[in-house]
């Protein structure tokens, strides 16, 4: 896992940082998977089993994100949409996966409509164990250990993946490098850079789950409750965002700013890197950057005033969708991808959606968010399943269908009239929807993201110019799909104690001298470890 701060990112997030992380030995593991710079890992070896990228082109967005790296946005879907797989494409024999959530768990297949029909249109049974994402890479490694994976599974953030992958997972490259993937023109849509997460040591051995821009977090503000106040979303300075933050809070309606601690936010104030920086060739973590007591110093204040919810380091995830959907904190730090979820939990339905940009803390300019990663996780498909990799194939290629053609229209809002109901045109899910459709499809795979927000008029346009203003400028991680076996062994526990030190210091239960001494422990008990394997990989890559 990288060294985020676990309560600046969503779940997903972190958990499929792990995962993506993990999986990217195509850029400098050893066979023994220690980091070193091995054989067939350079970028002329990836490059001659890469599979070849062919864009679907069959619908034709309204707003066009290529130029800004960002998706493309669509106002409606088409009202004839194109049924691009002919037959279905399983075998009629069991598939069973194994991924993550980050929703509630669905109806069983008895009480779920969408899953009967799912199946039906698969032309398998499919069974999915989904486990919370935040307890994912420990459930993986059980089923790893009791040898009880499914036929696809997401791969979890555990120790020696390249040995795990060479033992467990079937090899793809055959079936997907070059030409090949062809066969499966739903993966061949998936853009280039999102493979190298898959394939090791010479080998294809994962499906990846395209994410890029999407996935970057930014500050979500309730805009109608911001015009109400008479205070502006647009703000230029550290002190500004504290005094707008002073402005959203009123004890007496029992509503604080900030869902939680807006520490990334604060630090793209700072224009840290993102994660690592290249600094004489070697890679330095953005813990050691100079700005961190000054960043301390503003979260301290906010909290001290009283501007974060006081159950901001007790809660869950799911309660700051919570508050920030009932209003009861206008301010929360997510990413992107989670607009959709926003829009489809607001508690008031003329409630509105903006994002405010980061600027630089003493006003001299426009912050820097974080770029998100090109993936989210990868799929592998078990070498006990071998035989059926075809259908398997078939069928991530099914779940990989895009924008436009039937097969997303059903994958992503069900059934017409059960668990959507079109408004306008456009789909629109329905409670009963929301609760259904949660089977975990986006993490077996996926098509990539595209801005679609039927939920409520001018959401796309509305996300969509948010995206163009921050996403262009956005810094991406120097080290990102790098990977390091210290990284997976030690960076979880390595995480949790910088981030106690970073809740102590917030909550001012340790004075902001002690930053210098906690990420000199990380340092020496991993940190440099993790910066020199990386530091090795990322110059393998090149």
């Amino acid at each position: 896992m990288n060294v985020y701060d676990a309560r600046l990112l969503n779940r997903r997030t972190v958990l499929a940082g792990s995962a993506a992380l993990g999986l990217a030995g195509a850029v400098g593991c050893s066979n023994d998977g220690r980091g070193g710079g091995g054989a067939n890992n350079d970028e002329a070896s990836r490059s001659k089993i890469r599979p070849a990228y062919v864009r679907y082109t069959g619908v034709e967005p309204d707003l066009a994100g290529a130029e800004y790296n960002i998706p493309d946005a669509f106002r409606r879907y088409p009202a004839n949409p194109v049924k691009a797989i002919s037959e279905p494409p399983g075998d009629g024999k069991p598939i069973h996966a194994t991924t993550y959530t980050n929703t509630p768990i669905p109806p069983k297949l008895e009480q779920n409509r969408f899953w009967q029909e799912f199946n039906k249109q698969v032309g398998s049974p499919v069974s999915v164990s989904l486990t919370p994402s935040v307890d994912y890479t420990q459930k993986f490694a059980t089923a790893v250990a009791g040898d009880r994976l499914g036929d696809i599974f997401m791969v979890g953030g555990v120790p020696q993946i390249p040995q795990l992958l060479a033992a467990k997972a079937t090899d793809l490259t055959p079936h997907l490098s070059g030409d090949n993937i062809k066969k499966y023109p739903f993966l061949a849509n998936l853009p280039e850079v999102a493979w190298n997460s898959g394939i090791f040591d010479g080998k294809i051995y994962g499906i990846p789950i395209p994410r890029g821009a999407i996935s970057s977090n930014v500050l979500y503000s309730r805009a109608d409750i911001l015009e109400a106040a008479g205070l502006k979303a647009e703000v230029k300075s550290a002190d500004d965002f504290v005094e707008l933050c002073k402005g959203l809070t009123d004890r007496k309606q029992n509503r604080f700013a900030l869902a939680a601690a807006p520490t990334q936010f604060v630090r793209n104030m700072f224009d840290m890197p993102h994660t690592w920086a290249e600094k004489d060739g070697s890679l330095v973590s953005y813990l050691e950057h100079e700005a961190h007591e000054e960043v301390f110093e503003i979260l301290r204040q906010l909290w001290k005033s009283g501007y974060i919810h006081p159950d901001a380091y007790s809660g869950q995830n799911q309660d700051l969708k919570t508050r920030f959907a009932n209003g009861s904190s206008p301010l929360v730090l997510d990413t992107f991808s989670a607009w959709p979820t926003y829009l489809q939990t607001m508690t008031d339905k003329q409630a509105r959606i903006a994002i405010i940009d980061p600027p630089k803390h003493d006003g001299s300019g426009q912050g820097r968010t974080w770029l998100g990663a090109p993936t989210i996780g990868v799929t592998a498909i078990s070498k006990k399943s071998e035989d059926r990799v075809e259908t398997l194939l078939k069928y991530l290629n099914y779940l990989a269908a895009p924008f436009g053609t039937q097969e997303y229209l059903f994958r992503k809002f069900g059934i017409r009239d059960v668990d959507h109901v079109l408004t306008g045109g456009n789909p629109v899910l329905t409670k009963t929807g929301f609760s259904e459709l949660q089977l975990g499809l986006m993490y077996q795979a996926d098509s990539p993201w595209t801005i679609f927000l039927p939920e409520k008029d001018g959401s796309s346009e509305a996300q969509f110019n948010a995206m163009k203003s921050v996403c262009p400028t956005a810094i991406a991680n120097p080290a990102a799909g790098l990977y390091s076996e210290t990284n997976v062994r030690k960076g979880p526990q390595l995480t949790d104690a910088i981030n106690q030190v970073t809740d102590d210091i917030v909550q001012g239960r340790k004075p902001v001298s002690a930053w210098s001494d906690a990420v000199k422990k990380w340092k020496s008990d991993g940190g440099d470890q993790i910066a020199d394997e990386l530091t090795q990989a990322l110059k393998s890559s090149r």
